[in-house]
């Protein structure tokens, strides 16, 4: 039986490759992760099992675990703990490993910690940075290939605080924000190149002419939608084109798509509601 690879945004479906488990990525992180999991919802903290719907993802969520630090153990979040533990219990030995963490960091903290210390936002992400790479460069060290990827673009207009479970915090406005985000990604693309890790980037193809976020890719304030998940796809597939990672075709958002897909989720989060599950999905 041939299996069909289905975009949830596109009247299409194709052929998928079998995928061997050699190939199979370990996605690890941040809430971000759960976009791997091929549907627009959060998936379970670990330990618990994601539900995956994408045969070349697992996806493994620490929670808010920031990428400064993962250098650091007994944090709130325990982001170092269950980074390792994910490492030894869950992904083979040599397995693949992404890793995603830093759009906390750029979000909630950059911008706050260059004002209190009077400093640039660049060396804040430097800073930032060489704590997340020195972790990065201990799961290579453990035989791991890993891929690191790029912090997506804050989509946020306002700075605003969390005032309920569905909402994120943002300091600074929009721009500020991808300006911590672009020198962390600028950052981390330079690190991986010194240390042989490969960089996952998707952020030009989500933002506007003007830098700004496109809405349309997201399912909420932060967390992209399945609408990207062709796009990251095909940079996926430009880091290891020996490769038989799925493709779909790169759909760009309609006219008017920008207005609705905003005045949705704003309808979702002052009503309470679940966004729909949109899933990419293998369909036998």
């Amino acid at each position: 039986v041939e299996s069909q690879l289905s975009c949830p945004h596109c009247d299409m479906q194709q052929a998928a490759p079998k995928i061997p488990s050699a190939d199979v990525i370990h996605c690890i992180g941040d809430s971000h992760v759960s976009f791997f999991g091929g549907q627009d919802v959060i998936q379970p903290g670990w330990p618990e099992r994601s539900d995956d719907l994408l045969s070349c993802f697992v996806t493994h969520h620490l929670g808010g675990a920031l990428a400064y630090n993962l250098t650091r153990t007994g944090t709130q979040m325990r982001g170092r703990e269950k980074l390792f533990e994910v490492l030894e219990q869950a992904v083979p030995p040599g397995g693949n490993v992404l890793l995603s963490f830093g759009e906390i960091d750029c979000r909630a903290h950059v911008l706050k910690q260059a004002a209190k210390r009077n400093v640039s936002i660049e060396a804040v992400v430097a800073e930032c940075l060489e704590h997340y790479f020195q972790t990065v460069r201990e799961a290579m060290e453990r035989g791991f290939e890993v891929v690191i990827y790029n912090a997506v673009p804050s989509a946020i207009p306002r700075a605003r605080k969390s005032g309920r479970d569905d909402d994120y915090v943002a300091v600074g406005d929009w721009r500020q924000r991808n300006q911590a985000i672009r020198a962390f990604n600028a950052g981390a693309k330079q690190r991986c190149a010194d240390c042989g890790a490969k960089f996952l980037e998707t952020f030009p193809a989500l933002v506007d002419e003007q830098g700004k976020a496109v809405s349309w890719y997201y399912f909420d304030a932060i967390h992209l939608s399945q609408r990207a998940m062709p796009l990251t796809l095909r940079a996926l597939a430009e880091l290891f084109p020996e490769r038989s990672y799925p493709s779909l075709p790169v759909a760009k958002p309609p006219a008017g798509a920008q207005i609705m897909a905003v005045i949705a989720k704003r309808l979702r989060r002052w009503l309470k509601m679940k966004p729909p599950l949109h899933p990419t999905r293998l369909q036998d």
